[in-house]
């Protein structure tokens, strides 16, 4: 008899340039049951997505480095991958109309239930 392998977790694609920050997230994802695939910055995201076909959610730090990239992958990723889920977390309001369909954004500090209950949910 051949051997039966576990079914393949989810993968949650974590996006974030600050290493601290990148092992809480990467925590939250393998305590939500899914695998994290780790990116630092945008581009590095980018590159995952078009070699990759597993990617099921996409949970990005919207506060990287001061700068819009956050968004602008969120923006990318509903436009050029569109059943790919986005879990955003940021310290700043962003106005409803600012966020891409589908799009979840939580707030800084980092509640790690919301996090969680949020992967679980796009993991099904």
């Amino acid at each position: 008899m051949g051997q039966s392998h576990p079914p393949a977790l989810p993968r949650v694609l974590v996006v974030e340039d600050d290493p601290i920050l990148m092992m809480a997230l990467t925590e939250f994802v393998e305590n939500a049951g899914c695998e994290a695939v780790e990116a630092t910055n945008i581009v590095e995201a980018i590159q995952i997505l078009e070699a990759r076909t597993d990617i099921r959610t996409v949970f990005t730090d919207l506060d990287m480095r001061g700068s819009t990239a956050g968004m602008e992958l969120a923006l990318l990723i509903r436009d050029r991958w569109p059943p790919i889920e986005l879990l955003m977390v940021s310290s700043q309001p962003w106005d409803a109309t600012q966020i891409p369909s589908r799009g979840v954004v939580l707030g800084k500090p980092f509640d790690r239930r919301k996090i969680e209950a949020t992967l679980r949910r796009f993991a099904e």
